[in-house]
């Protein structure tokens, strides 16, 4: 049986903020710019937990993200 070598998913990604916010090369937030998922880096570093493992950091983060927009736009959840 052939042994192949694969990827499982990125091990890096745009560096965020605890709002999901995309930071400069400086640490500042870019306005407007958000990222979750493997778009994002990993909230696990360089660590693979398993299969699965991070559609939660994603839902996390897109949510964080959402509210973080609709409070910056005055259309906060009740």
């Amino acid at each position: 049986m052939p042994i192949n070598n694969g990827d499982l998913g990125t091990k890096g990604g745009l560096r965020c903020d605890a709002r999901a916010r995309v930071l400069d090369t400086q640490g500042n937030p870019i306005p407007g710019l958000y990222a979750a998922g493997n778009c994002s880096g990993n909230p696990f570093g360089d660590c693979y937990p398993g299969a699965g493992a991070t559609i939660g950091p994603a839902m996390t983060f897109a949510y964080v993200a959402a509210n973080d927009i609709a409070e910056r736009s005055g259309n906060q959840r009740g």
